[in-house]
C-alpha cells in the first residue's frame, strides 16, 4: 500500500484573546493510492469513523461504482473522516504541587502515571513538571503553569501522530524529536497564537493580565500564527516574537548565553549562589536546577534582576544549572547549561571569650555543616606583616580550641574544615577573623 502527501501547507487560525478555544488547524486531504481488491466498502471498514463515510468518499472524487475502483488511482479523503486511536503520554517527572485533572475531577499524581486527552496540568509556585510523548518528544511546565492535553491520536491510515496543547497562562519548554513520519503534527496553542513544529526546541509563554504570548525559538523553526491576520509568521532559531490581540511583532534576536563566573560551579554553602557575567540588554535574569542535562526533572528556579541568583539548601549532589537572560519586552534568551557540584560545607566563626581562671585563656568556636565525616585544622598568627602562626593546630575532631597564656597584641585567626564524604576528600578556609588581648 502506498500513501501519497497531500500537496499544500498546513494552515492554522488562532482564536482572538477571548475565545476560550484556539482555533484548530485546517488540513489538506490525504492522498490514498489505490491497490488491487480495493472497494470503498473495504476502505470505510478499514480506515474511517463511520462505515457511511464512504458514500462522503464517494462523492467527493466523483466514484461511480464503490465497489469497482481504479487500479493505481487516488482517492482524497478528508482529514476528519480518518479513524483516529488515542494514545498516552507519561508523566516522567515532578517536584511541588501539581495537579492533573479529568474534568472536574482531579487524579492522583504519581511518577509514570499515564497522561491522556483531555487531561489538564498545572503546577503551583515552585513546583515542575515533564510530560513525554511515545516519541521522546517532552513538554516541561514550570512554576504557575497551566496546559490542557487537547488532543493525542494516532491516524490509522496514516499512523500520524496528532499532538496538540493548549497553554492557558505560564510557560512551558518542548523538545520535539524530528518527525518520522511527514504527517506528524505537534501543535503547542495559546489564546494568541499557535506554535507548529516538526522537530525542534522552543519556549511558550502566555501571561493572561497582559494580554500577550511570546515564542522563543532555541533550534530548527516553528511556525507562529498571526491572531490578527491569521498568517503564518516562520521564525528561527535564535529569534523570539510577540503576540498581541492587535498582532505579531516582528522577530528579534534574542540575548546570547549567560555566562557564569568562575567558582559558580562548585556550591558549598547552605544557601546556593551563583554569580553571572551581565548582559547589555538584560531585564532580568532566570536559573534553573535539574537533576539531568535535558531538564526534565527540575528541582527549582529562580529570577532576579541582577546577575546574581540565589538558592535555598539542596542535597550534594551532581546537578545542572541552566541560565538565561530576560530583555526588557519579555523575551527570553539562549539558555546556557553548566554542571555544578553540590557538597555542603560550610563554615563561620564565632567571636572568642575568655574563660574564667587565673590564666589568661580562650575559646575558638566554629560551626559547620556538611555531610560525611570533618576534621578541623585552627591556625592563630599574629596581625603583621609575615609573621609565623603562633599555633598551628590539626586533626581536631571538635569545633572549638582552647588557647591558654597568650600574650597581649592583635591577632588572626582562621580554620580550615577537611570532610571526607564518599571516599572524597574538600577542603575548605573560613575568612580570617581579627582578635585582640588587651594589656
Amino acid at each position: 500500500m502506498k500513501w501519497v502527501l497531500a500537496a499544500g501547507v498546513l494552515i492554522l487560525s488562532a482564536g482572538a484573546a477571548a475565545a476560550t478555544e484556539p482555533a484548530k488547524p485546517t488540513e489538506p486531504p490525504e492522498r490514498y493510492q489505490i491497490q488491487r481488491g480495493d472497494t470503498l466498502y473495504d476502505l470505510a471498514g478499514k480506515y474511517l469513523n463511520r462505515l457511511g463515510d464512504y458514500r462522503r468518499v464517494q462523492r467527493a472524487n466523483r466514484v461511480a461504482n464503490p465497489r469497482r475502483l481504479p487500479l493505481g488511482g487516488e482517492l482524497q479523503i478528508a482529514p476528519e473522516l480518518l479513524r483516529t486511536e488515542p494514545i498516552a503520554a507519561q508523566l516522567v517527572a515532578f517536584r511541588g504541587a501539581i495537579t492533573v485533572s479529568q474534568g472536574a475531577a482531579e487524579l492522583p499524581v504519581a511518577r509514570g502515571m499515564p497522561i491522556r486527552e483531555g487531561h489538564a496540568l498545572a503546577t503551583g509556585p515552585n513546583a515542575f513538571l515533564t510530560v513525554e510523548l511515545p516519541d521522546g518528544s517532552r513538554v516541561t511546565l514550570p512554576s504557575n503553569s497551566r496546559l490542557r492535553v487537547q488532543r493525542l491520536r494516532r491516524v490509522v491510515m496514516t499512523g500520524a501522530l496528532q499532538r496538540d496543547f493548549a497553554i492557558d497562562a505560564g510557560r512551558s519548554n518542548a523538545v520535539v524529536t524530528p518527525a518520522r513520519n511527514p504527517r506528524d503534527r505537534f501543535l503547542l496553542q495559546t489564546p494568541l497564537t499557535v506554535s507548529a513544529v516538526r522537530g525542534t526546541e522552543f519556549r511558550t509563554n502566555f501571561d493572561p493580565e497582559r494580554g500577550q504570548a511570546t515564542l522563543e525559538v532555541i533550534e530548527g523553526t516553528v511556525t507562529n500564527v498571526r491572531s490578527a491576520d491569521a498568517s503564518e509568521q516562520p521564525v528561527t532559531a535564535g529569534f523570539g516574537v510577540q503576540t498581541t490581540p492587535q498582532g505579531a511583532g516582528a522577530p528579534a534576536p534574542l540575548l546570547p548565553e549567560p555566562k557564569p563566573v568562575r567558582g559558580a560551579l562548585l556550591q558549598d554553602e547552605p544557601e546556593l549562589s551563583f554569580r553571572l557575567e551581565p548582559l547589555d540588554g538584560a531585564g532580568r535574569y532566570r536559573a534553573q536546577i535539574a537533576m539531568d542535562a535535558g531538564f526534565v526533572d527540575i528541582v527549582a528556579e529562580t529570577e532576579a534582576p541582577s546577575p546574581q541568583l540565589r538558592f535555598a539548601s539542596i542535597p550534594n549532589g551532581t546537578y545542572f544549572a541552566r541560565f538565561t537572560a530576560l530583555a526588557a519586552d519579555g523575551l527570553e534568551g539562549r539558555p546556557s547549561t553548566f554542571a555544578f557540584e553540590r557538597r555542603l560545607n560550610s563554615l563561620s566563626l564565632e567571636e572568642p571569650r575568655a574563660l574564667a581562671g587565673a590564666k589568661r585563656r580562650y575559646l575558638f568556636k566554629w560551626t559547620t555543616a556538611g555531610e560525611g565525616t570533618a576534621s578541623y585544622r585552627f591556625v592563630l598568627t599574629p596581625s603583621r606583616a609575615g609573621a609565623a602562626p603562633v599555633i598551628d593546630q590539626s586533626g581536631l575532631t571538635s569545633g572549638e580550641f582552647v588557647v591558654t597564656d597568650l600574650p597581649p597584641g592583635a591577632y588572626e585567626w582562621r580554620v580550615l574544615v577537611v570532610r571526607f564524604e564518599d571516599g572524597k576528600a574538600a577542603e575548605k578556609w573560613s575568612a580570617p577573623q581579627r582578635f585582640e588581648v588587651a594589656r
